[in-house]
């Protein structure tokens, strides 16, 4: 992708974006901070806003924190609801997760029942999975989706050290999920794809994941597990054919600093969601 002679696109109007909120019933929200328009997350982060399953088909809600060049990069070129970060909702990813949920909730056409759904900006493929795989499957009476990845596809197109990393920490967070719920007869829940990232929850839940303060990925899973612990309908059996793109396989396969990132996030991520199973909710 060229950037100097991509395309402008305008972001869509309140009309439009009601319109495609009735249609879907849904509303994708991200996060975003790129250092420089040559981040090769930054090119990933425009493919996944400008495919043909992307923020033509569904509104996408886009939080940046990015420089202005870039910043202003995202907004003219992709069609996205895209909001400069205020730090409303605290610091780091969690903060701007919170953000854009609020930006989401707020759009014209969601109601309760709408579901705001979070990915990752440089997941491209999972602009296409939301839309054929997953919010067809969805029931009226789930609460929280939590879809989980193909073990096909994720085996094959993730880097080895994150694919055996992340299923690593899936079994772990599962082993505890089970004990925990273990003779509760009113609160169950099948297996979760915690490391995938992406899930969605009904509009009428934005509290549960604002009220949380979080400044990192817990800001995604622990209010899952508040979900989980209050009786809500949390729906983990929906797998997709997600395929992380080649070129971030190639950039993070084999790369110390990479797989560094992995193994701390099963150092702190997982044992904050173990520990807060026993906490009082917060919300």
């Amino acid at each position: 992708m060229k950037l100097d002679s991509i395309e402008k696109i305008e972001p869509p109007s309140d009309e439009l974006i009601s319109q495609l909120v009735q249609q879907k019933n849904a509303v994708v929200f991200t996060c975003s901070y790129y250092p420089d328009v040559n981040d090769l997350r930054l090119l990933q982060c425009l493919k996944t806003l400008r495919c043909i399953h992307g923020a033509s088909s569904i509104p996408v809600v886009v939080v940046d924190g990015s420089p202005p060049d870039v910043h202003e990069l995202i907004k003219s070129t992709t069609g996205a609801i895209v909001r400069k970060e205020q730090k409303t909702y605290g610091k780091g990813k969690g903060g701007a997760l919170r953000e854009a949920a609020a930006v989401a909730a707020s759009l014209p056409g969601v109601n309760d029942t709408t579901l705001l759904c979070w990915q990752e900006a440089e997941k491209s493929d999972m602009m296409r999975c939301w839309q054929e795989e997953i919010l067809g499957q969805c029931h009226p009476s789930d609460d929280v989706v939590c879809p989980g990845r193909d073990d096909t596809c994720f085996k094959t197109s993730y880097p080895i050290e994150q694919y055996h990393s992340e299923m690593y920490g899936n079994y772990y967070l599962n082993c505890i999920m089970k004990n925990e719920l273990e003779g509760d007869v009113e609160n169950s829940c099948g297996d979760i794809d915690w490391h995938f990232g992406p899930f969605a929850f009904r509009k009428k839940l934005l509290n549960l994941w604002l009220e949380y303060k979080g400044t990192s990925y817990d800001a995604q899973l622990i209010p899952i597990v508040a979900a989980i612990r209050k009786g809500l309908r949390v729906n983990s059996q929906i797998d997709v054919s997600f395929n992380l793109e080649k070129e971030m396989k190639a950039q993070e396969q084999g790369n110390v600093e990479f797989i560094e990132k992995r193994i701390h996030q099963l150092n702190d991520l997982d044992p904050k969601v173990k520990k807060f199973w026993k906490e009082a909710l917060y919300c």
